[in-house]
């Protein structure tokens, strides 16, 4: 019996089909309004955070709350409209938002008062999300969740690239120039924004089979994974807020730290590259168990990192890798869970919802304990990740099989 063994061409090429994108327009379009919009205040966090507490004289719990309010607005925005987000004209909705979150940081950039920050900064966090429920529930309407996840995180973590030196310029200007700059680079993403499906795709099963499907939200497993969500950027978020500030501390400059965050956005690129090949071939339980325990390390390294430099460049050069590779599975499997896009909506409202408090937890800490009781206090929270996690892992059929 003859057997046909691939050539060295066509084994490349047979990668190369698994990796790319199905869909080009959906996945810039999905990023744009999902990261680009709802996430990007995320992502450039340490250095608003920086730039304000020196801009505006206040201390960590008072810039953790500044975030704390913004990311609020993201939360309930996006939890808001997730219930309808099957039959809410995406696109629509996602430039609505992008438009607010503009506006917002322009108003912001003109502001010199803390308490006129506090008002404004929640309005920008409603329209990110907005932008965020109707990005993330597009992943839904892919054949290959896990693929297009991890593409939207590849390009998140280049966003991040291009960005850390960027606003660590900015952010020695002063915290008006940061605004301003959020504001610049989110009108460069919500170009993406018009290539957004209007609606979700009506030809795609959902591979979930438990009875409590049509609950969407409410049922057993829609509840744990957002919980699940929650934790996992609660955790991230306690450390993120104020890797700038430890980096000061260990001696580094802005400009320093800035490079440091650039090259690890750099090394990072490999985690979301990975989950975008690997997919669910592995199911979800070993790449999310691995993800959640690395990126819980990671965390508990830099702030225990104290003066030590090593320490701090050693965990630092961590972050992105782990975060994006286990952000793709979360996300896939919160798109994979309801085909309608609610879940998942939903759990970008809870990932925001943990960005919220994380500032403002852990600013709380640092200033009555310092940086190690925060390290301390955190070491639970990845097994709670964990625990929560597991539930819809094992109430679903993995796709591998």
């Amino acid at each position: 019996m003859d057997i046909d063994v691939p050539t060295g061409s066509e084994t490349k090429q047979s990668l190369w089909q698994q990796a790319k994108p199905e869909d080009w327009g959906m996945l810039f379009s999905a990023f744009g309004s999902a990261y680009g919009i709802g996430l990007l205040s995320m992502l450039l966090l340490p250095f608003i955070i920086g730039t304000t507490i020196s801009g505006l004289g206040i201390n960590e719990a008072q810039a953790g709350l500044l975030g704390t309010v913004e990311f609020a607005g993201v939360m309930v925005a996006s939890l808001a409209v997730a219930p309808f987000i099957g039959k809410l004209p995406r696109r629509n909705l996602a430039l609505f938002g992008a438009a607010l979150a503009i506006a917002g940081n322009i108003l912001s950039s003109f502001q010199t008062s803390y308490d006129m920050l506090m008002m404004i900064r929640p309005l920008v966090g409603l329209g990110a999300g907005l932008a965020l429920a109707a990005g993330n529930a597009t992943v839904a309407n892919a054949r290959d969740p896990e693929r297009l996840a991890g593409h939207m995180n590849i390009l998140f973590v280049v966003l991040m690239l291009v960005t850390m030196n960027v606003f660590a310029h900015l952010s020695q200007i002063g915290y008006q120039e940061s605004y301003m700059g959020l504001a610049v680079t989110m009108m460069v993403m919500a170009l993406f924004i018009f290539k957004l499906p209007q609606r979700a795709a009506q030809n795609l099963e959902s591979t979930f089979e438990h009875p409590h499907n049509s609950r969407g939200l409410l049922s057993m497993v829609g509840v744990f994974m957002l919980l699940a969500m929650f934790l996992f950027a609660l955790r991230d978020t306690m450390a993120w807020a104020f890797v700038e500030r430890i980096g000061g501390n260990v001696g580094y400059s802005i400009e320093e730290i800035g490079g440091l965050l650039s090259l690890q956005a750099l090394i990072g690129l490999a985690g979301p590259i990975v989950a975008s090949i690997v997919g669910a071939r592995l199911g979800y339980k070993i790449p999310i168990v691995s993800g959640v325990i690395a990126t819980g390390a990671v965390t508990y390294s830099i702030l225990m990192s104290g003066d030590s430099i090593v320490m701090y460049t050693t965990a630092v050069m961590g972050i992105a890798i782990t975060y994006f590779f286990t952000l793709a599975y979360f996300t896939a499997l919160a798109a994979e869970l309801d085909k309608e896009g609610r879940i998942v909506a939903a759990s970008g409202s809870f990932l925001i919802a943990g960005v919220a408090v994380g500032p403002a937890l852990s600013g709380y800490i640092i200033v009555n304990g310092g940086y190690e009781l925060t390290g301390w206090f955190m070491i639970g929270i990845p097994i709670l990740t964990l625990m929560a996690v597991m539930v819809p892992i094992h109430l679903m059929r993995s796709k591998s099989n």
